[in-house]
């Protein structure tokens, strides 16, 4: 029996040796630049050693697949620490490593829940920048979640000059148009005007100071702060939209006329606009001219209503939620082409797409590496990205579900507001023929005068029907009144 008990007091104390030496080796691997080999060792010394040398093991592990190009997995092992608490000796490293690893995945979802959870005054000895970046994501979830003084609270902390201040001010200017819009339309402007701001966060900014001047009731600033938009960019339709409106608050029929016509043409058939088919006809209801209102309200009934139909019964199939985002992948038919269109453009629906896209990318990186793909940490990356991809679907589906349900709802509204401008307008035809009031001759002795052009870098040209591609966006109309007792415009 003593032969063993000693054999048993060697092998016990030879343990930590060969832990150690595992680990040694592995950080070997790391400094050489073998990151592979190291990555499978850290994770043979994280699943034996303890105290700070599985601390040390679990942070390089992350480290290692952050150099292999796997920024989801480093992610993954990231907030395995940062779950951990701050007596995990890597817990600060591990955030700015998190907060990094986020930033190229475009995830506005599991960081910044992972962030809130964890949040707390230890916070303040993150690095600088990776702090900044931080704050900025809480600062987003809470807007997002309603929490206005906690968002207030988390973008206030991002400092000036830092790469996460331009998100963080836009966030600052929602929060300003709720309680002092002039500040929000400083802070907007201020936005647009940083040199580094992102070109989608730039137009952003520019929708958020027109919709800031609307609620001052400055409308033709607001009417040219949309037109800053690019044309043709991912917003622009909305833009479209929303300067026809300040223009009609404004006096300019024909400039409102003309944004909604350019929002009608084949250019932007797949675009998502019932309330710019209802302003049409409001429009030409103020001036009597009836047949032009129904012209309009048939459009909406021939494009709108099946589209809301095919939305309510896409909904009452109650599928499981992945599957709505699979409703939006090319060639997939079961929602319209504008619901699709409108439902890609949704800043959060593109967060979703861009993990989802760089999870794929993960994913094929994985298999394509033999040596990877066959060793247990592989496989143990593998179906990580797989789970995640599924969470993630599910999340989106979640989303675009709810998405769906508002746009059926939109037009439910906007049908009963139809419905009210319809019986206005037969209203005002019986008028008409009961007074034996002459349209044609009201209409007759009014002239069309061409528009006020710039001087210099446009030209006029009526518009024979046919739409070109340089001319939308600059469509403008003049009107005539069948209204009686109206005067010439």
């Amino acid at each position: 029996m003593r032969p063993l008990h000693i054999l048993v007091l060697l092998v016990s104390a030879a343990a930590p040796a060969a832990q150690d030496g595992a680990l040694a080796r592995a950080l070997q691997d790391f400094h050489d630049g073998r990151n592979l080999e190291s990555a499978i060792g850290f994770r043979q010394a994280a699943g034996s050693a303890a105290g700070d040398d599985r601390a040390r093991a679990e942070y390089f592990l992350a480290q290692a697949l952050d150099r292999m190009g796997l920024p989801f997995s480093a992610f993954f092992h990231y907030a395995q620490i940062v779950q951990a608490g701050p007596a995990h000796a890597y817990w600060l490293k591990a955030i700015e490593g998190a907060s990094a690893a986020a930033a190229q995945l475009r995830d506005e979802v599991v960081a910044p829940n992972l962030f809130d959870k964890a949040y707390g005054e230890q916070f303040s000895g993150v690095e600088p920048q990776a702090l900044a970046r931080v704050h900025a994501s809480l600062g987003l979830l809470a807007y997002r979640a309603g929490r206005y003084d906690d968002a207030a609270r988390f973008v206030g902390r991002v400092p000036a000059g830092s790469q996460a201040w331009p998100q963080a001010q836009y966030v600052v200017g929602l929060l300003q148009q709720r309680t002092d819009p002039a500040r929000a339309a400083q802070t907007f402007r201020g936005i647009v005007a940083l040199p580094g701001t992102a070109p989608e966060l730039r137009e952003l900014a520019w929708i958020g100071l027109g919709r800031t001047l609307y609620g001052m009731r400055r409308y033709a600033e607001a009417s040219a702060a949309y037109q800053n938009l690019p044309r043709f960019s991912r917003h622009w339709d909305e833009a479209l939209f929303e300067a026809a409106y300040a223009d009609v608050q404004n006096g300019d029929p024909g400039g409102a006329l003309g944004k909604l016509h350019s929002l009608h043409s084949p250019h932007l058939r797949d675009e998502f606009a019932p309330e710019a088919l209802n302003l049409t006809a409001i429009i030409f209801h103020q001036r009597c001219l009836y047949p032009q209102v129904r012209a309009a309200q048939g459009k909406f009934d021939r494009e709108y209503l099946p589209m809301r139909d095919r939305v309510k019964e896409t909904l009452a199939l109650d599928v499981a939620f992945d599957e709505y985002w699979r409703m939006l992948r090319p060639g997939d038919a079961r929602l319209p082409p504008a619901v699709q269109q409108y439902l890609r453009k949704n800043e959060r629906i593109g967060s979703f797409r861009d993990l989802l896209q760089a999870l794929d990318r993960e994913s094929a990186r994985i298999r394509a590496d033999s040596s990877l793909a066959g060793s247990a940490l592989g496989a143990e990356l593998a179906d990580g990205v797989a789970r995640q991809k599924e969470l993630i679907e599910q999340l989106a589906g979640k989303f675009i579900r709810g998405r769906l349900a508002d746009m059926a709802r939109l037009i439910d509204v906007l049908e009963c507001d139809k419905e009210l401008i319809a019986f206005e307008t037969t209203k005002g035809e019986k008028e008409m023929l009961e007074s034996r009031f002459d349209v044609s001759a009201q209409l007759a002795s009014q002239q069309l005068r061409r528009p006020a052009i710039p001087q210099t870098g446009h030209e006029y040209w009526p518009f024979d029907g046919e739409y070109w591609p340089d001319e939308i966006g600059f469509y403008r109309y003049t009107l005539k009144d069948a209204c009686a007792g109206s005067k010439e415009e």
